[in-house]
């Protein structure tokens, strides 16, 4: 397992160039008994079937953000072994759990029932949820684990995440006159300063809904004596269950055309649309709201799972993931019942030195082995979780 994660590592798969990462997974997963299809995106699909019963889909998404300075690194970033750590793009986020969930569905025993699906999907660091909906049309399970990182815990939801575009357009004019125009880049600020006013609703597991400036650009750029006429802010509005795309942008619609029109401009309030061509040539083109989901602790999946964690003397609290996963997709979309596993340290993703203990990951795979057994179907008389 060790070595196999060392060869996901060095099979670097920045998002849309996941290739190299397809063919160590796919390898693997044959060789450890797996049928393995390639789907059109490029999202690899191993299935395991163990006879009738539940089909539990666990997503890993193989792509990485890049390593943008290599030199601070103290190892290597293509993976490397030191004191029991192992250092690496993807330890983390989320290559471990991908080698923990392959080898913990392997080391299963014998008299359960049903399908594993491991999927290593594509471009999630692009946009959550696309690359898995194309999975579940091809699997449809009972029950998807999303294995980001969570410390070894089981967690049970995610607030959403929406990315939104303010467009205020306003009129040119000379600076030294600028009565005759309509400064674009102040109606924007007002709009800006308005928006931290806004009430959002908060979730007594996901915490509260809220909204954060990320970008923000005036035109014409650079500019000697000129009223910008156009200007765009872009907001990361982070969002709690049962809020659509419409109970994102209407509040913002509503306050931003009064604060234009008082100004003489206009505004324009849509969410951002994300645009890539996946590694097998696909066009993909997409909105970027990715909806928020939870699942009751004492219902299944979650309480099974729960009750196996338990009586395998793993941590069994369950949490909330801090950040936007493919969930969105599996439960937020399709309605189908997801939990989230994964060894490592979410704070470590996509940082530099990102690293997991080997330890971690080796509870993880137990983790994932107690996890998929307490979800499949067990022969009369055997007692799933402790049997591990």
């Amino acid at each position: 397992m060790r070595d196999f994660l060392l060869r996901l590592v060095a099979a670097r798969s920045p998002a849309t160039e996941e290739q190299p990462a397809v063919r160590v997974l796919s390898e693997e997963l044959v060789a450890l008994g797996f049928g393995v299809t390639t789907d059109d995106w490029g999202n690899v699909i191993g299935t395991l079937r163990l006879g009738a019963g539940p089909v539990v889909l666990v997503d890993c998404h193989l792509d990485t953000v890049e390593v943008t300075d290599p030199d601070r690194w103290s190892r290597s970033p293509w993976g490397e072994v030191a004191d029991g750590v192992v250092y690496g793009r993807g330890t983390v986020d989320m290559k471990s759990a991908l080698a923990a969930a392959v080898y913990g569905a392997a080391a299963l025993p014998a008299g359960l029932r049903g399908t594993i699906v491991v999927a290593g999907t594509v471009c999630e660091e692009l946009v959550e949820g696309p690359a898995l909906s194309r999975v579940l049309e091809q699997v449809r399970p009972d029950v998807v684990v999303i294995g980001e990182p969570s410390a070894n815990r089981l967690m049970l939801g995610q607030r959403g995440r929406a990315e939104v575009n303010i467009e205020v357009i306003g009129r040119s004019s000379h600076s030294a006159y600028p009565a005759a125009g309509v400064n674009a880049a102040e109606v924007m600020a007002d709009m800006i300063t308005a928006v931290r006013d806004l009430e959002f609703p908060q979730h007594p597991d996901l915490g509260p809904a809220m909204i954060a400036l990320t970008n923000l650009k005036s035109e014409p750029y650079p500019n000697v004596s000129v009223l910008p006429d156009r200007c765009v802010a872009t907001y990361d509005r982070r969002t709690v269950l049962g809020e659509s795309a419409a109970d994102v942008l209407e509040p913002l619609r509503a306050l931003g055309e009064g604060i234009a029109r008082k100004a003489g401009g206009r505004v324009a309030v849509e969410l951002a649309r994300s645009s890539f061509t996946t590694w097998t040539g696909v066009d993909v083109r997409t909105e970027s709201f990715a909806p928020a989901w939870c699942v009751p602790a004492t219902e299944w999946p979650a309480a099974q799972v729960i009750q196996g964690f338990e009586a395998a003397g793993m941590d069994a609290r369950p949490g909330y993931y801090q950040f936007c996963t493919n969930g969105s997709a599996s439960a937020g979309r399709h309605g189908i019942p997801t939990l989230g596993f994964g060894p490592g340290d979410p704070g470590r993703a996509h940082t530099t030195d990102e690293c997991i203990a080997l330890d971690d990951l080796y509870l993880g795979a137990h983790g994932y082995a107690v996890l998929l057994q307490a979800l499949l179907a067990a022969e009369i008389g055997q007692s799933a979780p402790e049997q591990l």
